[in-house]
């Protein structure tokens, strides 16, 4: 089984992340497969290509719960791939922001750490009720990553980006829109239409000016430098006692004690 899967029909490529049984968190095997199909569908949205606009979903109850614990804690005890934001992480963005035409994310269910980044990234959000969005970086005594710091702070300010990263709380779908972090909010078994009537819209309208428009609204560059800044901070973390004792407190099921250093 294919961790993405791709169709494209009437214009309308579909992204499905297909790793359910681990909420569709992120391993090596999906970091690589969905930057390739990022790169694909950005390739495919030339001005003759095929694909008008772009939908990134994902099978399951969780949209993208991000990095994959159990991955995290093996590399943690072997000392190894430290440089995965950016050697992995950071490509995949770039080709998620590097699609021309409208990107629009199908959050059906938690978005968290990379999961919400990936989010952030894509131009429209429409989420379930069932949808939820979490920084889930803090809480272990690290740093955001994929331009999510960039991403969110263009979307709510400096403050409220500031806010939701810190104090890393649960954003419901229902707060998430009236922040504007979402396009909308519907019932979850509205949220395939829903995606589909406003993917239809972009797929039969004027593709050169909507690709245009991006260029001129959306800063993709800033967000992708955005996300090799994250990267150094994320490089300085993972040497910290505070990230170490959080991993600690994670395999001992308890709550970690930080000294701030």
């Amino acid at each position: 089984m294919n961790l993405v899967e791709t169709t494209t029909s009437d214009g309308i490529r579909v992204i499905t992340v297909n790793r359910p049984d681990a909420h569709n968190s992120l391993n090596r095997d999906l970091r690589r497969e969905l930057k390739d199909a990022f790169a694909a569908a950005a390739a495919d949205s030339s001005p003759d290509g095929p694909v008008r606009v772009v939908v990134v979903r994902a099978s399951g109850k969780a949209f993208c719960s991000g990095q994959d614990l159990k991955e995290q804690l093996e590399e943690t005890r072997q000392g190894v791939d430290t440089d995965k934001v950016i050697t992995e992480y950071n490509p995949m963005m770039d080709a998620l922001l590097s699609i021309p035409v409208p990107v629009i994310a199908a959050v059906q269910g938690a978005a968290a750490g990379a999961g919400w980044g990936i989010a952030m990234a894509c131009d429209f959000r429409v989420a379930s009720t069932a949808a939820a969005f979490k920084g889930a970086f803090s809480g272990v005594g690290l740093a955001s990553d994929c331009g999510l710091s960039r991403s969110l702070a263009d979307t709510v300010g400096q403050t409220k980006a500031l806010e939701l990263l810190l104090f890393d709380e649960r954003l419901s779908a229902t707060d998430a829109g009236a922040l504007g972090i979402v396009t909308s909010v519907v019932s979850p078994e509205d949220l395939d239409e829903a995606v589909q009537e406003l993917a239809r819209r972009f797929a039969t309208g004027p593709t050169a000016s909507y690709r245009e428009i991006k260029a001129l609204v959306r800063d993709t560059a800033a967000v992708s430098a955005r996300a090799g800044e994250e990267a150094g901070a994320q490089r300085r973390l993972f040497q910290t006692a505070d990230h170490s004792e959080a991993i600690r407190a994670f395999l001992e099921k308890r709550a970690p004690q930080f000294r701030g250093a």
